[in-house]
């Protein structure tokens, strides 16, 4: 019953998204009310028709309806209840009907929230959304169907994988199939690998609404800054959740893969990168038109890019082109991607290319001095789309192209990584530093220079400090300084704008902070998401250039020096059963500090029935963690082996990340007037579309 549920509602609403494509074009091009609201209405539809698909899928994993092929190959009778309930977007089958309800959700919000503010365009805006959920929906549906069932044939005994019932089979007896269920992968059973994809598909999703509003633009002729207004919240939205996708995805590599890293560089990590950088150079670029009139091609040029990123981000996580921990396996969902995502691309270049080439995009402005804002911005820009198309050459472009041309598999590694980006990215945190202390239209070289005084003066300090107290060296030094800058220079404004409020109206320190606040979110919200990233890029340098790794192979009771800092003490180990199936492998260590005792610490390895996981123990303080690896054990020596790791600086990145997403909430978060004007607005719509509704 449940598998007839879910595929009923997943069949209306892929008819739906069909016919809020066709009501919302057919209805603007006749200019005919009554089609476009019906097409709104069909885009409205999905959200609920995805809910109960999502929810029937939900509960016949809690039940264990193992019956459903997809139940019985992400759970088994020992799951866990929490387990269950994550095994939603465990797999390819289940995570696509997921990212479907996400999108669903994202459509939802966007329809309902502007459609009276931006009547103009939502007729394209449904359209262009439609299209996107349409297609992934049309995915789930007719080729990774998660209601499929297992049936058995009586005649040839043989198992069959259908959704619909085939003629002449029975169900196969319960107990075999719950005694054959494969189980959650053991890779997944982790909080931030459960959390992780979520998190992506909604970051990933989300850039679904700046697409098709800047589309709808294009194609309905309104091209000024209305659909930028429209959609800023919506970009930071999704810009958020990608950054706590990337953020959490880091933290489950660190803590589950047993390398004592959090990014390797790998090509289904930098599927998910991708868009988050030109997504970061559009929200920058955005300022400069609706400030100036400027940079119009490029921003569409730039939202285009970012779905398309996301697009074909998408493909090469789910297609099964790109091997990797972080993917799906091959599947027949290939190309129909590939296919989309090129047609989406070429679509979006050609209506920009075809208002370009009638002059309906020209600038209102020109540039003016090197050192403006708006030139600094724009070298900001360029730097971002130079890291994506680099890191786009690496993980992707090398190695398709010589399996094109040489029938040979050349891929780029960890190295060709760490000598084209460290460069680009010391670029991007200069301009961090320099660029919000510069001003429209133009700047004087003297000017910049005496704002950049105190935060030079700050950033000189604290390297002198590095450099006595802290292992250092010519590279360390220089990229510190130049992430502390934009750090500073972050603070400094803050303290500046503070001492303003001070001295002109004799405010408090908190109050005259939360009155700047309260009048410029969005630029000491940006401050704090810059905070965010220097911080991160703290953490970064100090874990990339001064991690110590080391292997020992100790006998019980046996005490070895790591470095000059820390020891290690092996106890014991023990082997045992847990509850859901998997043998532990434990060994028990005691951790030194300078001589005295900090952690107690149990490295071990589960062996899940299909392969075995590596879980490191960790002591953790701000300034560095200690990270033991058990490789294994040895019964006829009784020693075990492990791998010990020193990570200096490594809990800034999830410290950076946490002040990032602060940072973004607060820029995000409507204002008090506005919030009154949406309520206002919201009534209003509701009343007017209900007059629009019965007249038409």
């Amino acid at each position: 019953m449940l598998a007839e549920i879910g595929l009923s509602a997943l069949t209306l609403a892929f008819l739906a998204s069909l016919y809020a494509i066709a009501a919302s074009l057919w209805g603007e091009r006749r200019q005919h009310e009554a089609w476009i609201i019906s097409g709104r209405n069909a885009a409205l539809a999905t959200l609920p028709l995805l809910l109960v698909s999502c929810g029937a899928l939900l509960v016949a994993l809690l039940t264990e309806q193992y019956q459903i092929r997809y139940v019985w190959s992400v759970t088994d009778p020992q799951t866990p209840l929490f387990y269950r309930f994550t095994a939603l977007w465990g797999s390819q089958r289940g995570s696509l009907l997921f990212w479907c309800l996400t999108m669903s959700l994202f459509t939802f919000g966007a329809v309902w929230l502007n459609w009276r503010s931006d009547r103009r365009l939502m007729p394209y805006v449904v359209a262009f959304m439609m299209m996107t959920l349409a297609f992934f929906v049309g995915l789930t549906l007719l080729l990774e169907n998660p209601f499929e069932r297992w049936w058995l044939d009586p005649r040839t005994n043989a198992e069959i994988s259908a959704a619909l019932i085939p003629e002449g089979v029975v169900e196969p007896p319960y107990a075999a199939l719950a005694q054959t269920a494969n189980g959650l992968n053991p890779l997944l059973r982790h909080f931030g690998m459960i959390i992780h994809p979520p998190m992506l598909y909604l970051g990933f999703v989300g850039f679904v609404v700046p697409f098709a509003f800047a589309l709808a633009a294009l194609a309905s002729g309104d091209l000024s800054s209305n659909w930028i207004k429209a959609t800023r919240r919506w970009t930071l939205v999704a810009w958020l959740f990608l950054s706590l996708g990337l953020i959490l995805g880091g933290r489950w590599a660190y803590d589950v893969l047993g390398w004592g890293g959090y990014w390797g560089w790998d090509p289904v990590e930098n599927a998910a990168f991708l868009p988050w950088l030109v997504g970061t150079a559009f929200l920058h670029s955005v300022m400069i038109q609706q400030k100036r009139g400027m940079l119009k091609v490029w921003n569409m040029a730039l939202v285009i890019l970012t779905f398309s990123a996301v697009l074909f981000g998408t493909f090469a996580t789910r297609s099964g082109v790109i091997e990797s921990v972080h993917s799906f396996a091959r599947s027949a969902i290939g190309a129909p991607m590939l296919t989309f995502w090129a047609s989406m691309t070429i679509l979006a270049v050609c209506l920009l290319l075809w208002r370009w080439q009638r002059g309906e995009l020209r600038d209102e402005h020109a540039f003016v001095g090197l050192l403006s804002r708006e030139t600094l911005f724009v070298l900001n820009n360029v730097v971002f789309v130079a890291l994506t198309a680099a890191i786009f050459w690496g993980s992707f472009g090398a190695p398709i192209l010589s399996e094109l041309l040489f029938d040979t598999s050349i891929t780029l590694g960890v190295e060709y990584f760490m000598a084209v980006t460290p460069p680009l990215f010391a670029v991007l945190f200069l301009l961090m530093g320099v660029a919000p202390l510069s001003a429209w239209s133009a700047t004087s070289l003297r000017r910049l220079g005496a704002a950049l005084a105190w935060p030079m003066a700050f950033t000189a300090i604290s390297l002198l400090l590095i450099a006595l107290t802290s292992p250092s060296s010519g590279v360390s030094l220089l990229a510190y300084g130049l992430v502390l800058l934009a750090g500073y220079v972050a603070l400094v404004e803050v303290w500046r704008g503070a001492v303003a409020r001070r001295r002109s109206r004799g405010e408090s320190w908190a109050r005259a902070l939360l009155a700047l606040y309260r009048r410029n979110q969005r630029r000491y919200g940006g401050y704090m998401v810059h905070l965010g990233i220097v911080v991160i890029g703290i953490g970064v340098i100090g874990s990339t250039l001064f991690q110590l790794e080391t292997r020992r192979t100790l006998e019980a009771g046996q005490t070895t020096r790591i470095d000059s800092e820390y020891a290690m003490r092996y106890d014991g180990f023990q082997r045992g059963l847990a509850e859901d199936g998997r043998v532990i492998n434990q060994a028990q260590v005691t951790v030194f500090r300078n001589g005295t005792q900090v952690a107690q610490l149990t490295p071990r390895i589960d062996d899940f029935p299909n392969m075995p996981m590596t879980i490191a123990g960790a002591h953790s303080t701000l300034e560095k963690d200690f990270y033991v690896l058990l490789l294994g054990y040895d019964p006829n020596t009784q020693t075990a082996s492990f791998k010990v790791y020193i990570n200096p600086l490594v809990n800034l990145v999830w410290w950076g990340g946490l002040i990032l997403i602060l940072g973004t909430l607060l820029a995000v978060w409507p204002r008090e007037a506005e919030a009154r004007s949406s309520r206002k607005a919201s009534v209003g719509q509701q009343s007017s579309l209900g007059v629009a509704e019965a007249a038409s």
